[in-house]
């Protein structure tokens, strides 16, 4: 079973260890190249010095030579003490410290000015640093080399490596305990939420708290988002159940009567009969358009609007309707899928339903960017309503014409979707077609 809390964990423990590795690697290299560069400043200084007590005779075939007062490092005199030096002359001739013994070193050639720095090893196979300079002094070109045991350093520093590893060894420990400790900590936040789920299943919450992580927080909002997609659908359940009651009332209490004293005629219960099965039908239709699919799922108008067009083509196969549409440009309905279905498929079955021959459908962006909205129209060319009319055509059950089949609740529908989404619902005639206009404004948010 996958644990996030154990992955991050896992994660941090070997990316620290890495770390901590590195930081060992880097500190050990860092103090031997600091070691070094501190040999090679020391060793150019004692050539400087070295240089400075160079005595040139006053004779022309003497051999230059060290001034006797001359103050140089006592461990020169000492035999392989490690510490050495060798001036080497143009066109020969050299001065060995007495250390050397029996020591053979590399000497080239260097111009004056010239420097240079190497590693090595000496007759006992002890590791050297060398240090090499040209110079010139009273018209004689000569070169310097001094070189240095490097292994007295080599064990401090293998002291500091030990030790350094030892204090990285605490560190990494001390930071794997806080590591865990903020992870367990940031992990726990969790827990809240869980805490919600539970007070939203038993009904003492109603959404998530937002106040979360940055991290997390649009996981929450999507949650909530559906949440409420959810209550929506119920609600508009219970809406649609309430509708059909009321429209199923009517005939109902008609056929009850059937065993009272005042029995209606038999074309009355056929009638009845009739009205029920053209509700059940209405609904059925109607849950046709609303079509299948989750809830969140969102309305593609390209694609939905051809399967919506031939779906109303074969509920009123009967009538030649021509259904057009005009969408804009960049018009998105980013809303529930199974909501938007519902609004224009009502809105389409009551245009289509009193329509002689014509239906158009007009989607398009209005307002600031700000406070942006989609405007959709459906207007037909059938005969249309007077302003009284208007006015009652959202109530629930109004049917204007009791010889068209219907229960009067798609426009009732409609409005109780557009007022869940915050929108408004405008009923008018049609200047284009002459027949009814209804208007609808969303927001174009989902």
């Amino acid at each position: 079973m996958n644990s996030l809390e154990r992955s991050l964990q896992a994660g941090l423990v070997g990316s620290l260890v890495v770390l901590m590795a590195v930081f060992l690697w880097a500190g050990s290299l860092t103090a031997r190249l600091l070691g070094e560069s501190f040999v090679h400043r020391r060793l150019g200084d004692e050539a400087e010095a070295l240089v400075a007590a160079l005595d040139y005779p006053p004779l022309a075939l003497a051999r230059p030579r060290l001034s006797p007062l001359a103050r140089l490092d006592p461990d020169y005199e000492r035999p392989l003490s490690g510490s050495y030096y060798v001036v080497r002359f143009e066109p020969g001739g050299d001065i060995v410290s007495r250390s050397a013994w029996d020591q053979r070193f590399e000497v080239p050639i260097l111009a004056p000015g010239q420097q240079s720095r190497r590693r090595g090893t000496g007759s006992a196979g002890e590791s050297l640093l060398f240090w090499l300079g040209g110079f010139s002094k009273n018209g004689h070109a000569f070169t310097v080399l001094l070189a240095e045991d490097t292994r007295p350093i080599e064990a401090r520093l293998a002291v500091f490596r030990w030790y350094f590893a030892a204090i990285s060894l605490v560190l990494l420990i001390a930071l794997l305990i806080v590591q865990h400790l903020i992870v367990r900590r940031s992990v726990q936040q969790l827990d809240a939420i869980r805490g919600e789920l539970e007070s939203l299943e038993h009904g003492q919450a109603i959404s998530l708290s937002e106040d979360v992580p940055r991290e997390i927080r649009p996981l929450v909002r999507e949650f909530n988002r559906l949440l409420r997609r959810f209550e929506q659908r119920t609600r508009q359940s219970r809406n649609a159940v309430g509708n059909l009651a009321h429209a199923l009332k009517g005939p109902l209490n008609l056929l009850l009567r059937a065993s009272g004293p005042d029995f209606p005629s038999r074309q009355t219960v056929a009638q009845n009969a009739e009205r029920i099965r053209q509700l059940i039908e209405s609904e059925l239709r109607r849950a046709r358009l609303a079509g299948r699919g989750g809830a969140g799922r969102r309305f593609d108008l390209e694609a939905e609007l051809p399967s919506l067009a031939g779906l109303l083509g074969q509920v009123y196969s009967d009538k030649k309707v021509d259904m057009r549409w005009n969408i804009g440009a960049d018009v998105e309905l980013a809303h529930d899928r199974q909501d938007m279905l519902e609004l224009i498929g009502n809105l389409l079955d009551n245009a289509v339903k009193w329509a002689d021959s014509v239906v158009m459908l007009t989607l398009r962006s209005v307002g600031s960017p700000a406070g942006a909205e989609v405007r959709l129209d459906v207007e037909d060319d059938g005969p249309g309503c007077s302003t009284e009319e208007l006015g009652r055509l959202t109530e629930r059950g109004v049917r204007l014409d009791e010889s068209v089949a219907g229960h009067g609740l798609g426009l009732s529908i409609v409005k109780d979707i557009v007022d869940t989404y915050g929108g408004r619902l405008e009923l008018g005639r049609s200047t284009r077609l002459g027949g009814l206009r209804a208007t609808v404004f969303l927001p174009a948010g989902g």
